[in-house]
């Protein structure tokens, strides 16, 4: 064991990598992108009981440009924004959302697999009225609202030329759907 904790070791000093503990990340559950260009992005820490409501945003000329732009470092608390964690993407209408899905699924860290959701009034001002909108979207989605995955609303804007999205709005538990809305 001691030879497998010292290998480990090892190789992580070579690549160049130093072990974090896990109450110096701060897991991004949800990002909300608005505009073509210039891009905001916000992201939305905790949500799942994870205590932990933390939030960044930044702007770019494009969405690649906002992501390198995020507080990777919160100074207040000293934790660093990991987006292996995003469950959600929350586009407004004014974004390039075939620009955005496409970036989504090249990046190493976003997942493919994040539902897509829309924001008729934008994004940021849907996430700022929301206090826990991981939990807000995990409730929706356990009462039967389906969003699509970022691969699959790629695959159907370039198969059909349009994607249906669930459109979000503020509500009593911070956020509801109201129905459907197609995007093409």
């Amino acid at each position: 064991m001691r030879r497998l904790a010292a290998m480990v070791m090892t190789l992580l000093l070579l690549t160049g990598c130093r072990g974090r503990e896990p109450d110096e990340l701060a897991l991004v559950r949800v990002l909300g992108v608005d505009g073509r260009g210039p891009v905001t992005l916000t992201a939305v820490c905790g949500g799942d009981d994870q205590g932990n409501g933390s939030r960044g945003t930044s702007t770019g000329a494009d969405f690649l440009s906002a992501l390198e732009a995020l507080p990777w470092a919160n100074e207040e608390s000293r934790e660093e924004l990991a987006l292996t964690s995003v469950s959600y993407l929350i586009v407004g209408r004014d974004a390039n959302l075939e620009a955005v899905l496409l970036a989504v699924l090249r990046d190493q860290e976003l997942a493919g697999l994040s539902t897509v959701w829309l924001a008729d009034q934008g994004a940021a001002a849907l996430l700022r009225n929301c206090e826990d909108p991981a939990a807000a979207l995990a409730l929706l989605a356990r009462q039967g609202v389906k969003a699509p995955t970022a691969a699959r609303a790629l695959a159907a804007l370039w198969d059909d030329g349009q994607v249906e999205l669930p459109v979000l709005d503020a509500g009593e538990n911070g956020m509801e759907c109201r129905g459907v809305g197609s995007w093409r």
